[in-house]
C-alpha cells in the first residue's frame, strides 16, 4: 500500500507536539527555537506552541529561550498578556533575578508542575511578596547582601510550603558570623530539610566556632552538595566538619572556596579516605578581601591567615582522589603551584570525565582516554607539557570540550596546540566545543592555518576571546571559516568592541557567504558566523 504526502498530512504531522517539544529541547538559542516553529505550516501549532512563536518574534532585550527572565517576561506581559499565558507551560526553567522588583506576572499567572523556578533574592526581600502565585514552583533560592543579613528570617518568611525546594544559598559580602551561621541553618533544618544543595560563603574570611548545624545537615538523608566559600573551620573544630563530611554517604558534591584549614583537614593522611559516593571535588584556594583582625581592641583575638595550599597539599591531594570515583574535579591554586602530581595520578580515575585547573603550572600531561571535558585557565606549562597536551588532543576518542579561554599561550606553544585540532576534530564524531584566547595576529593566522586543514563531519563551536585582535586578523579568521563545514566561530571581546568593525567584519562575512549574527548574553555582546553550509536562518 502506498501512501501519499499532502499539505494535510504534513499539517498533522506538526500536530504532534511533544514531538516538537523534544526538538525544542536541543535548541539552545531563541532565534533557532522561532526559525523552527517559523517554519511549521500555518494551523499546525497547537496553542501554546503558536504563542511561543509569536513570543519569540518580539523584540526584547534578553533572550526568552530556553530559559526566560521574569523581567522580561514581565515586559511582554504588558504587552501581550494573553501571548505570555498561553506560552508558560512549555518553559522548563524561569529566573527570577531582582525578585525585590515584585513583578507583576508572578502574582497575576499560575506556572505548571513542569516548570521550576531559581530565585535571586538582594537583602531582606520576602520571597513570599515577590514570588506571589510562583512560590510553590521554587526550587532554587539565593540570598545575597552586600552587608550582614539575616537568612533564617527570609527563610521561615517563605519557604516552608515550598516542598520542591532544594537548593538555598546565602552569601553576604561582610564577614560572617557564627550565630547568624547557625541560625540560618538551623532554619533549613526547622523548615525545608529536604534542601539537598546548600552553599554558604562570604567575601570576606569567615572563620567558624562551631560546626554541628552543618554536621546536623549533612547527617540528613537529602544532603547531596555543599559549597562553602570563606566559611573556614579551623582546628578540632575543621577536622570534626571534616570527618562529618568524608564519612557522609550521601554528598555527592564538595565544593571548598578559600577554605584553607577545611581543605587541609580533609586532604590530611589521617582523615578518611573520600566517600565512594563523591563525585565531583572543588578545591579553589585563593584569597579573600580581609586584614585577618576581626577585634581591632584586643590584638590577642588576632586570627592570623591562613597559608596558601603548597606543594605538600598537593601532594596530599593526589594521595587523596587516587583511590577515588570522582567524575569531575576543579583545582584552583595559587602562586603557579605545580599541579603535577595531581594530574599524574588521574588515569588511575577511570570515572573522570571533566578536569579543570587555574593557576598552575604543568610539567607533563597524561593522556586521559575517559576524559570529555578539559579547561585549563591561566594554566603555565612547560615544553614537554605542551607536547604531551597536543599528544593528548590528537589521539583522544572522547573529549569533546577544550578551554584555554581565559589567558593566551605564548606563541609557540599555542602554534603546537593549533596544530594538533585538525586531527583531533577531524576524527571526532561528536559535537565539539573549543575556547580559545588569541591576542596577537601572529596566533590568529597560524589558527586560520588550522581551521582550513580541518575536515570535521559534526558540529563544532569556537567561541575566541579577542580583546585587542586586529580587524584584519579577525577578517583572515572569518575567510578560514568560509572554507569550512559546520562550525560556528564566536567572536567574545567583553566590553571591548567597536561597532564599526563589528559591522564591517559582518559585511565581510557575507561576502565570503557567511551568516552572522551579534548576541547578548549577561550584558556582553558577541558576534557569530556560521559555516556556508550550516546556515540557521
Amino acid at each position: 500500500m502506498s501512501i501519499t504526502l499532502t499539505t494535510d498530512n504534513r499539517v498533522a504531522m506538526w500536530l504532534l507536539s511533544p514531538i516538537a517539544l523534544q526538538i525544542l529541547d536541543y535548541l539552545d538559542d531563541a532565534d533557532d527555537a522561532h526559525a523552527f516553529l517559523q517554519a511549521a505550516p500555518n494551523g499546525s501549532l497547537d496553542d501554546a506552541l503558536d504563542a511561543l512563536r509569536t513570543l519569540l518574534a518580539m523584540d526584547v532585550e534578553l533572550s526568552l529561550w530556553p530559559t526566560p527572565y521574569a523581567e522580561c517576561l514581565d515586559e511582554v506581559y504588558s504587552i501581550s498578556a494573553s501571548v505570555v499565558t498561553r506560552a508558560l507551560p512549555l518553559f522548563r526553567e524561569i529566573v527570577v533575578t531582582r525578585a525585590q522588583d515584585q513583578a507583576a506576572i508572578c502574582h497575576s499567572t499560575e506556572l505548571a508542575p513542569t516548570t521550576t523556578v531559581r530565585c535571586d533574592v538582594q537583602g531582606a526581600t520576602s520571597v513570599r511578596a515577590a514570588l506571589g502565585k510562583w512560590l510553590p514552583n521554587l526550587v532554587d533560592l539565593r540570598v545575597t547582601s552586600d552587608f550582614p543579613l539575616d537568612v533564617a528570617a527570609v527563610l521561615t518568611d517563605s519557604v516552608s510550603t515550598c516542598h520542591g525546594l532544594r537548593a538555598v544559598t546565602m552569601r553576604q559580602s561582610e564577614n560572617l558570623e557564627q550565630a547568624a551561621f547557625d541560625a540560618a541553618l538551623t532554619a533549613v533544618l526547622a523548615t525545608c530539610s529536604q534542601v539537598e544543595r546548600i552553599w554558604v560563603g562570604s567575601s570576606s574570611l569567615s572563620p567558624m566556632s562551631d560546626c554541628k548545624s552543618l554536621v546536623a545537615w549533612l547527617a540528613l538523608p537529602t544532603a547531596r552538595h555543599l559549597e562553602l566559600e570563606g566559611t573556614d573551620f579551623y582546628d578540632e573544630v575543621g577536622v570534626e566538619l571534616a570527618v562529618a563530611m568524608l564519612a557522609s554517604s550521601t554528598l555527592e558534591t564538595t565544593n571548598l572556596s578559600a577554605v584553607p584549614s577545611l581543605t587541609r583537614a580533609i586532604l590530611s593522611p589521617s582523615s578518611p579516605p573520600l566517600p565512594s559516593q563523591l563525585r565531583h571535588l572543588i578545591i579553589f584556594d585563593y584569597a579573600l578581601k580581609n586584614d585577618y583582625d576581626f577585634n581591632d581592641d584586643d590584638d590577642d583575638d588576632d586570627v592570623d591567615p591562613p597559608t596558601a595550599l603548597g606543594e605538600a597539599d598537593v601532594a596530599a591531594l593526589a594521595a587523596k582522589i587516587s583511590r577515588s570515583r570522582l567524575e569531575s574535579l576543579d583545582v584552583w591554586l595559587q602562586d603557579g603551584c605545580d599541579a603535577t602530581p595531581v594530574v599524574s595520578v588521574l588515569p588511575q580515575l577511570p570515572a573522570l570525565t571533566k578536569l579543570a585547573l587555574q593557576a598552575v603550572h604543568l610539567t607533563w600531561f597524561p593522556k586521559l582516554r575517559h576524559l570529555w571535558h578539559l579547561e585549563l585557565f591561566s594554566v603555565t606549562f612547560s615544553d614537554a607539557a605542551i607536547e604531551s597536551l597536543a599528544a593528548f588532543l590528537g589521539s583522544s576518542p572522547k573529549t569533546v570540550q577544550l578551554d584555554l579561554g581565559c589567558d593566551p599561550l605564548p606563541d609557540p606553544h599555542a602554534n603546537i596546540i593549533f596544530g594538533a585540532l585538525p586531527q583531533w576534530l577531524s576524527r571526532r564524531g561528536t559535537a565539539c566545543e573549543i575556547r580559545l584566547a588569541i591576542k596577537s595576529d601572529v596566533c590568529a593566522e597560524a589558527f586560520a592555518t588550522a581551521l582550513a586543514q580541518t575536515r570535521n563531519s559534526h558540529t563544532v563551536k569556537i567561541t575566541i576571546a579577542s580583546a585587542g585582535l586586529s580587524l584584519a586578523a579577525k577578517q583572515q579568521l572569518v575567510a578560514a571559516l568560509a572554507l569550512t563545514s559546520r562550525m560556528t566561530l564566536v567572536f567574545s571581546s567583553g566590553g571591548h568592541r567597536c561597532a564599526e568593525d563589528d559591522a564591517i567584519l559582518e559585511a565581510y562575512g557575507r561576502k565570503h557567504h557567511l551568516y552572522g549574527k551579534q548576541h547578548f548574553h549577561g550584558g556582553a555582546k558577541s558576534i557569530r558566523f556560521h559555516s556556508p553550509c550550516t546556515v540557521v536562518r
